[in-house]
């Protein structure tokens, strides 16, 4: 039988250092070990005491510690800036026992299923900020194009650049307010009277895990609010789907191009703007 070694670091350099050693993890809320298991590692570091439980702004910028739950992170963001996508996406995603659990470095780690973090890092431009082997900040292209970078590597927090002066739009598609969504789409807008000064569309849970819808951006930014009526949104919105539990890749595909059109319609002719 494989015995497991606990550590409990207080310190970010504690932490890393522990983390060089072979088959030793990093533990934040758990919800990803639950679902693999901890009998292939040998180590497995807990960052409870480790103090990254934070959320701050400076000069525009947004940053959260990893070990701050989607529930802490989730109220905090509404209490300060009411509408904010983060907030909208943190506080629906999966349930509430799980998002007492659920840390945001855990879930940037591997993004899983049931973290709904994805869409808005992508349309924010969101960075991951590290220590260890591979320091740095990373953008999300990067981070999920290389997992290689993640090795001997701890998540301290994640930047969100300017988050906070957008209208924004979020939906999830669910059977159930629980359960995993099939995609999402994440939509930020920024307007001046009629014009539209910029848009950012993401949608994820197709065959890519997420994508922006960058042909859709380029047809909206800096474009009068009464062009978007001769637009074709939904033709834009389309993306590839593979077959889940929740329809057949063409009705996925379908569906979530409807609400792409929707949440895009909805940021940009929103009567009282949200940030």
């Amino acid at each position: 039988m494989n015995m497991v070694q606990w550590y409990f670091p207080e310190t970010v350099d504690e932490a890393v250092a522990l983390l060089g050693r072979e088959r030793t993890i990093p533990h934040g809320g758990g919800t990803n070990l639950v679902k693999s298991g901890i009998a292939s590692y040998s180590g497995v570091v807990d960052l409870a005491r480790v103090p990254l439980n934070y959320l701050k702004t400076d000069r525009g910028i947004l940053e959260i510690g990893a070990n701050q739950t989607f529930a802490s992170a989730a109220e905090n963001l509404s209490n300060l800036y009411p509408g904010c996508i983060l907030a909208s996406a943190l506080g629906s995603a999966a349930s509430t026992p799980l998002r007492n659990r659920i840390t945001m470095g855990g879930s940037a780690s591997l993004f899983p299923l049931w973290s709904d973090l994805i869409g808005p890092m992508a349309v924010l431009e969101g960075e991951i900020c590290t220590e260890g082997k591979n320091a740095g900040s990373f953008d999300l292209s990067t981070w999920l194009a290389n997992r290689a970078v993640q090795k001997g590597t701890l998540i301290t927090s994640l930047l969100f650049p300017d988050a906070f002066d957008w209208i924004s739009a979020y939906y999830r598609e669910v059977r159930v307010g629980f359960d995993y969504p099939a995609f999402t789409v994440s939509v930020l807008a920024r307007k001046k009277g009629s014009r539209i000064e910029r848009v950012r569309v993401a949608l994820s849970g197709g065959t890519d895990r997420v994508v922006r819808l960058t042909d859709l951006e380029e047809a909206l930014n800096g474009a009068d609010l009464s062009k978007v009526s001769s637009l074709d949104l939904r033709k834009m919105g389309t993306v590839r789907f593979g077959r889940k539990p929740a329809g057949s890749p063409e009705f996925l595909s379908e569906i979530a191009a409807v609400q792409v059109e929707r949440c895009v319609k909805s940021a940009l002719f929103r009567e009282e703007e949200t940030r």
